[in-house]
Protein backbone atom coordinates (compact mmCIF):
# COMPACT_ATOMS: atom_id res chain seq x y z
CA UNK A 1 0.00 0.00 0.00
CA UNK A 2 2.94 2.32 0.70
CA UNK A 3 5.75 2.44 -1.87
CA UNK A 4 9.16 3.71 -0.81
CA UNK A 5 11.86 4.87 -3.18
CA UNK A 6 15.13 6.74 -2.80
CA UNK A 7 16.41 9.40 -5.17
CA UNK A 8 20.05 10.45 -5.00
CA UNK A 9 21.17 13.83 -6.23
CA UNK A 10 24.26 15.96 -6.71
CA UNK A 11 23.89 19.73 -6.95
CA UNK A 12 25.53 22.94 -5.79
CA UNK A 13 24.73 22.08 -2.18
CA UNK A 14 26.49 18.71 -2.41
CA UNK A 15 25.37 15.09 -2.49
CA UNK A 16 22.12 13.98 -0.93
CA UNK A 17 19.22 11.60 -1.07
CA UNK A 18 15.43 11.91 -0.94
CA UNK A 19 13.25 9.24 0.62
CA UNK A 20 9.79 9.34 -0.95
CA UNK A 21 6.78 7.46 0.40
CA UNK A 22 3.81 7.10 -1.93
CA UNK A 23 0.38 5.76 -1.06
CA UNK A 24 -1.29 3.55 -3.63
CA UNK A 25 -5.00 2.83 -3.93
CA UNK A 26 -6.36 0.35 -1.39
CA UNK A 27 -9.80 -0.98 -0.57
CA UNK A 28 -11.83 -2.25 2.38
CA UNK A 29 -9.06 -2.33 4.99
CA UNK A 30 -9.00 -2.01 8.75
CA UNK A 31 -7.90 1.65 8.95
CA UNK A 32 -6.06 1.25 12.25
CA UNK A 33 -3.99 -1.62 10.89
CA UNK A 34 -3.37 0.30 7.67
CA UNK A 35 -2.13 3.45 9.38
CA UNK A 36 -0.14 1.40 11.88
CA UNK A 37 1.73 -0.36 9.08
CA UNK A 38 2.31 2.89 7.15
CA UNK A 39 3.43 4.84 10.23
CA UNK A 40 5.84 2.19 11.47
CA UNK A 41 7.31 1.41 8.03
CA UNK A 42 7.91 5.04 7.02
CA UNK A 43 9.27 6.18 10.39
CA UNK A 44 11.48 3.10 10.71
CA UNK A 45 12.99 3.75 7.27
CA UNK A 46 13.62 7.45 7.91
CA UNK A 47 15.16 6.89 11.34
CA UNK A 48 17.35 4.06 10.06
CA UNK A 49 18.60 6.19 7.16
CA UNK A 50 19.46 9.00 9.58
CA UNK A 51 21.33 6.70 11.97
CA UNK A 52 23.29 5.03 9.14
CA UNK A 53 24.14 8.45 7.69
CA UNK A 54 25.70 9.42 11.00
CA UNK A 55 27.75 6.18 10.97
CA UNK A 56 27.19 5.38 14.63
CA UNK A 57 29.36 2.53 16.00
CA UNK A 58 26.60 -0.08 16.37
CA UNK A 59 25.73 -3.22 14.46
CA UNK A 60 22.83 -3.11 12.02
CA UNK A 61 20.94 -5.61 14.20
CA UNK A 62 21.13 -3.35 17.27
CA UNK A 63 20.23 -0.29 15.21
CA UNK A 64 17.16 -1.92 13.68
CA UNK A 65 15.97 -3.42 16.98
CA UNK A 66 16.32 -0.08 18.80
CA UNK A 67 14.59 1.87 16.05
CA UNK A 68 11.72 -0.60 15.79
CA UNK A 69 11.13 -0.39 19.54
CA UNK A 70 11.08 3.41 19.30
CA UNK A 71 8.66 3.65 16.36
CA UNK A 72 6.26 1.13 17.90
CA UNK A 73 6.15 3.25 21.07
CA UNK A 74 5.61 6.36 18.94
CA UNK A 75 2.75 4.66 17.09
CA UNK A 76 1.05 3.60 20.30
CA UNK A 77 1.22 7.20 21.52
CA UNK A 78 -0.15 8.44 18.20
CA UNK A 79 -2.97 5.90 18.28
CA UNK A 80 -3.88 6.75 21.87
CA UNK A 81 -3.91 10.46 21.02
CA UNK A 82 -6.08 9.84 17.94
CA UNK A 83 -8.62 7.72 19.79
CA UNK A 84 -8.99 10.49 22.37
CA UNK A 85 -9.51 13.20 19.74
CA UNK A 86 -12.94 14.81 19.97
CA UNK A 87 -14.99 14.42 16.80
CA UNK A 88 -17.78 16.90 15.90
CA UNK A 89 -21.11 15.28 16.83
CA UNK A 90 -22.63 15.88 13.41
CA UNK A 91 -20.12 13.59 11.73
CA UNK A 92 -21.15 10.68 13.92
CA UNK A 93 -24.80 11.52 13.26
CA UNK A 94 -24.15 11.40 9.51
CA UNK A 95 -23.22 7.73 9.84
CA UNK A 96 -26.66 7.05 11.31
CA UNK A 97 -28.69 9.35 9.04
CA UNK A 98 -31.28 7.62 6.88
CA UNK A 99 -31.70 10.18 4.11
CA UNK A 100 -29.67 12.45 1.85
CA UNK A 101 -31.63 15.44 3.14
CA UNK A 102 -30.64 14.69 6.72
CA UNK A 103 -26.98 14.18 5.81
CA UNK A 104 -26.86 17.48 3.91
CA UNK A 105 -28.45 19.26 6.88
CA UNK A 106 -26.00 17.73 9.35
CA UNK A 107 -22.97 18.77 7.28
CA UNK A 108 -24.05 22.36 6.65
CA UNK A 109 -21.37 24.79 7.91
CA UNK A 110 -19.28 21.93 9.32
CA UNK A 111 -15.47 21.82 9.50
CA UNK A 112 -12.88 19.24 10.45
CA UNK A 113 -9.15 19.10 11.18
CA UNK A 114 -6.79 16.42 9.81
CA UNK A 115 -6.57 14.94 13.33
CA UNK A 116 -10.35 14.82 13.70
CA UNK A 117 -10.72 13.22 10.29
CA UNK A 118 -8.33 10.42 11.23
CA UNK A 119 -10.17 9.94 14.52
CA UNK A 120 -13.47 9.83 12.61
CA UNK A 121 -12.15 7.15 10.25
CA UNK A 122 -10.97 5.06 13.21
CA UNK A 123 -14.22 5.46 15.16
CA UNK A 124 -16.26 4.61 12.06
CA UNK A 125 -14.45 1.27 12.05
CA UNK A 126 -14.31 0.48 15.77
CA UNK A 127 -17.85 1.60 16.66
CA UNK A 128 -19.79 1.19 13.42
CA UNK A 129 -17.90 -1.45 11.42
CA UNK A 130 -16.95 0.69 8.41
CA UNK A 131 -13.89 -0.44 6.46
CA UNK A 132 -11.65 2.14 4.79
CA UNK A 133 -10.68 2.65 1.15
CA UNK A 134 -8.68 5.35 -0.61
CA UNK A 135 -8.22 6.21 -4.28
CA UNK A 136 -5.86 8.78 -5.78
CA UNK A 137 -6.45 10.07 -9.31
CA UNK A 138 -3.81 12.15 -11.07
CA UNK A 139 -4.12 13.89 -14.43
CA UNK A 140 -1.47 15.96 -16.21
CA UNK A 141 -2.04 18.60 -18.83
CA UNK A 142 -2.47 17.50 -22.42
CA UNK A 143 0.78 17.06 -24.29
CA UNK A 144 3.03 16.49 -21.29
CA UNK A 145 5.48 13.60 -21.72
CA UNK A 146 5.76 12.12 -18.24
CA UNK A 147 9.02 10.38 -19.16
CA UNK A 148 10.65 13.82 -19.44
CA UNK A 149 9.73 14.87 -15.90
CA UNK A 150 12.56 14.77 -13.31
CA UNK A 151 12.16 12.44 -10.30
CA UNK A 152 11.44 15.42 -8.00
CA UNK A 153 10.07 18.85 -8.92
CA UNK A 154 8.31 21.57 -6.96
CA UNK A 155 7.69 25.29 -6.73
CA UNK A 156 8.82 27.38 -3.77
CA UNK A 157 8.38 31.17 -3.66
CA UNK A 158 7.64 31.13 -7.38
CA UNK A 159 10.90 29.34 -8.25
CA UNK A 160 11.10 25.83 -9.69
CA UNK A 161 13.26 23.36 -7.79
CA UNK A 162 14.11 20.01 -9.36
CA UNK A 163 16.22 16.94 -8.68
CA UNK A 164 17.40 14.69 -11.50
CA UNK A 165 17.79 15.05 -15.24
CA UNK A 166 15.14 16.59 -17.49
CA UNK A 167 14.97 18.23 -20.90
CA UNK A 168 12.02 20.39 -19.81
CA UNK A 169 12.56 24.07 -19.13
CA UNK A 170 11.64 25.62 -15.79
CA UNK A 171 8.65 27.21 -17.52
CA UNK A 172 7.45 23.82 -18.77
CA UNK A 173 7.98 22.27 -15.33
CA UNK A 174 6.04 25.08 -13.69
CA UNK A 175 3.15 24.53 -16.10
CA UNK A 176 3.21 20.78 -15.42
CA UNK A 177 3.11 21.31 -11.66
CA UNK A 178 0.47 24.04 -11.67
CA UNK A 179 -1.87 22.28 -14.12
CA UNK A 180 -1.59 18.84 -12.52
CA UNK A 181 -4.95 17.65 -11.18
CA UNK A 182 -5.11 15.30 -8.20
CA UNK A 183 -8.20 14.01 -6.38
CA UNK A 184 -7.94 12.01 -3.15
CA UNK A 185 -11.07 10.06 -2.21
CA UNK A 186 -11.68 8.38 1.14
CA UNK A 187 -14.50 5.82 1.42
CA UNK A 188 -16.10 4.22 4.46
CA UNK A 189 -17.99 1.00 3.66
CA UNK A 190 -20.30 -1.29 5.60
CA UNK A 191 -22.19 -3.60 3.30
CA UNK A 192 -24.29 -1.55 0.88
CA UNK A 193 -23.86 1.56 3.01
CA UNK A 194 -20.96 3.89 2.20
CA UNK A 195 -19.74 7.43 2.77
CA UNK A 196 -17.13 9.31 0.75
CA UNK A 197 -15.05 12.39 1.52
CA UNK A 198 -12.88 13.69 -1.30
CA UNK A 199 -10.72 16.73 -2.01
CA UNK A 200 -8.52 18.13 -4.74
CA UNK A 201 -4.96 19.40 -4.53
CA UNK A 202 -6.21 22.69 -5.98
CA UNK A 203 -8.45 23.03 -2.93
CA UNK A 204 -5.46 22.48 -0.63
CA UNK A 205 -3.57 25.17 -2.55
CA UNK A 206 -6.42 27.64 -2.17
CA UNK A 207 -7.14 27.66 -5.91
CA UNK A 208 -10.85 26.85 -5.72
CA UNK A 209 -13.59 29.43 -5.29
CA UNK A 210 -15.19 27.99 -2.14
CA UNK A 211 -14.96 30.67 0.57
CA UNK A 212 -12.13 32.49 -1.23
CA UNK A 213 -9.85 29.47 -1.37
CA UNK A 214 -10.75 27.67 1.87
CA UNK A 215 -9.50 24.04 1.66
CA UNK A 216 -12.44 21.67 1.84
CA UNK A 217 -13.77 18.16 1.37
CA UNK A 218 -16.83 17.21 -0.65
CA UNK A 219 -19.22 14.59 0.72
CA UNK A 220 -21.37 11.95 -0.98
CA UNK A 221 -22.94 8.70 0.19
CA UNK A 222 -25.14 5.84 -0.97
CA UNK A 223 -28.11 8.04 0.04
CA UNK A 224 -27.40 10.31 -2.96
CA UNK A 225 -28.62 7.64 -5.38
CA UNK A 226 -25.41 7.19 -7.38
CA UNK A 227 -23.79 3.71 -7.34
CA UNK A 228 -20.44 3.52 -5.55
CA UNK A 229 -18.65 2.23 -8.63
CA UNK A 230 -19.97 5.16 -10.64
CA UNK A 231 -18.73 7.62 -8.01
CA UNK A 232 -15.25 6.02 -8.05
CA UNK A 233 -15.26 6.14 -11.85
CA UNK A 234 -16.15 9.83 -11.81
CA UNK A 235 -13.53 10.69 -9.18
CA UNK A 236 -10.86 8.96 -11.24
CA UNK A 237 -11.84 10.88 -14.38
CA UNK A 238 -10.27 14.13 -15.52
CA UNK A 239 -13.46 16.12 -14.90
CA UNK A 240 -15.85 14.52 -12.45
CA UNK A 241 -19.58 15.28 -12.46
CA UNK A 242 -21.55 14.37 -9.34
CA UNK A 243 -23.90 17.31 -8.98
CA UNK A 244 -24.11 19.70 -6.03
CA UNK A 245 -22.47 18.22 -2.93
CA UNK A 246 -22.01 19.37 0.68
CA UNK A 247 -18.71 21.10 1.50
CA UNK A 248 -16.76 20.46 4.70
CA UNK A 249 -14.08 22.99 5.56
CA UNK A 250 -10.66 21.48 6.25
CA UNK A 251 -9.08 23.62 8.94
CA UNK A 252 -5.56 23.46 10.37
CA UNK A 253 -4.03 22.08 7.18
CA UNK A 254 -2.24 25.21 6.01
CA UNK A 255 -0.89 25.93 9.49
CA UNK A 256 0.96 22.61 9.35
CA UNK A 257 2.29 23.12 5.83
CA UNK A 258 3.36 26.75 5.76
Amino acid sequence: MIRHRKIKYNDESGNGEYSIFESRDFEFVNPIEHYSTAFIASNFTMMKDLVLYRKLPFSIEIIEKTIMKKVVIDWKEKLSETLKTEIPDNFISVLKAESKKEQVRLLKDQSITPEQLLAFIFKSYTDFGFSFSQYIAEHNHKGLEISKMPPVAGIENGKVHKIGNTTLTDGQLKQAIEERKVIVSKFLDNGSEWHCLFLTYNSLKGKETWKNGQPHYHYISNRFGIPREKVVEQLKSNNYSLGSLPHIDLIGFRDKNE
